[in-house]
């Protein structure tokens, strides 16, 4: 009997009770007004209610999404027309049983049922290997948050995937697909290239539960500037539905469009939760997403990494080394081809903000006490410039250089080994 009881109190079951009798007035008023969306909206619930019943773990996602959305149309309702006491306490019961059941879902009931008082660790993990298995998702890392509604969400995912999705119920029945719920959470549902539907967040919060703590792990400056920085994130989720038959690689190329699509000017870097990839937003970036092997863009920085280096002698060991020797360099460029682009030329510049990096840029041009070329990094402190610039810098402020010896091999790079071993010291630690 207890047994009996804790299901019955569990807020899966909770959930699933609300969800169906939520189901049943949807499909009651579609059949009572001939609306064949509201038929669906009611059938959609009442299979993820009965999936809340048989504790199937993604209905615990769109279980939470669904409630949301129905407390918040119930509490728009109290400020849009007269309020109401009633339609005030079912937008709470709505709300705080969606909490419950994503922050506690399993409420000690499972183990109950089975008769046991806690689960073993590996029989845990056994039944949470659906749970453990990595999220097919794409993350947009971005300074604020995206103004985003489900209209403007419906036209843009109409305009990446060239299909026609909707915003709400109506029309629903006709189009490729709907978008239901609003900011910062999204249930899209489509109908073609076949059946799957993928969760939209636009969350107002950093993506890592301790940015600057991360940051400060992270090797490449660039990267971790983003990690510490950015302020909001966007993600397009793939959720994993039973009935779907779409594969990886079609989910990657769907989400791929729709995150290049909803990207702005305050897109910092793109995260891919399943494969650990990260790299920084750019135009070359965004192309890439849109084509048919989206993940292929993130394997590689599209911009140049940016190392710490450590403080010390090893580096200004290095620094002089490759001042001691720049005559070197200046033989080697004088007998030069002139289409020779492997001469390049590492030097301190300073950003807007007072900070120091230091870069690489190709040498056109050299002068006994300057030296003249083209940016090839993308500056991380600096707007005036950016990759490609031309500029002029001081043979005398000349920290490393890069050039072909007489057999065509590099000669210099002085700077490289302090730089992998401050990167291979970051790791570590």
């Amino acid at each position: 009997m207890k047994k009996i009881f804790n299901w019955l109190g569990s807020n899966w079951t909770c959930a699933a009770l609300l969800l169906g009798f939520h189901a049943w007035a949807w499909v009651m008023v579609g059949t009572w007004m001939h609306n064949q969306a509201s038929k669906i909206v009611g059938a959609l619930m009442a299979v993820t209610a009965l999936g809340l019943l048989i504790r199937l773990r993604w209905t615990r996602l769109v279980g939470t999404a669904m409630m949301i959305w129905i407390s918040g149309f119930k509490a728009y309702g109290l400020f849009a027309r007269e309020f109401a006491w009633k339609q005030a306490l079912f937008s709470f019961i709505y709300g705080w049983v969606a909490y419950q059941l994503w922050t506690n879902p399993n409420n000690d009931v499972d183990e109950d049922l089975i008769g046991n008082d806690k689960a073993h660790p590996d029989q845990e993990k056994s039944d949470d290997d659906e749970d453990s298995k990595p999220i097919i998702s794409l993350v947009h890392l971005r300074r604020q948050q995206r103004y985003l509604e489900p209209q403007v969400l419906a036209n843009a995912l109409s305009e990446a995937w060239g299909l026609r999705i909707v915003a709400g119920k109506e029309d629903a029945e006709t189009a490729d697909g709907f978008v239901a719920g609003d900011n910062p959470l999204f249930l899209v549902m489509v109908r073609m290239p076949t059946f799957a539907m993928f969760m939209v967040h636009n969350r107002d919060t950093p993506y890592f539960d301790e940015p600057a703590e991360m940051a400060a792990r992270v090797p490449n400056l660039r990267f971790a500037e983003v990690i510490r920085d950015h302020s909001s994130w966007l993600a397009v989720d793939l959720m994993r539905v039973s009935d779907s038959k779409l594969d990886q690689d079609q989910a990657y190329r769907l989400i791929g469009k729709a995150v290049s699509m909803l990207a702005d000017d305050d897109v910092m870097a793109i995260l891919c939760p399943q494969h650990h990839f990260f790299n920084l937003w750019s135009p070359e970036l965004e192309k890439m997403l849109c084509g048919d092997s989206p993940l292929d863009a993130l394997r590689e920085e599209v911009k140049a990494p940016v190392i710490g280096v450590p403080d010390g002698d090893a580096i200004a060991n290095a620094i002089a080394e490759a001042r001691r020797r720049w005559p070197e360099f200046a033989a080697v460029f004088k007998d030069r081809q002139p289409d020779d682009e492997r001469f390049i030329v590492k030097a301190p510049f300073t950003g807007e903000n007072g900070r120091v990096e230091h870069m690489w840029l190709q040498v056109f041009g050299l002068e006994p006490e300057y030296i003249h070329g083209n940016l090839i990094n993308h500056p991380m402190h600096s707007t005036k410039l950016k990759m490609g610039s031309q500029v002029e810098v001081a043979v005398a402020d000349v920290s490393d250089w890069v050039c072909p010896d007489a057999e065509g091999n590099p000669l210099g790079n002085f700077t490289q080994q302090a730089i992998a071993q401050a990167a291979k010291q970051k790791r570590e630690d």
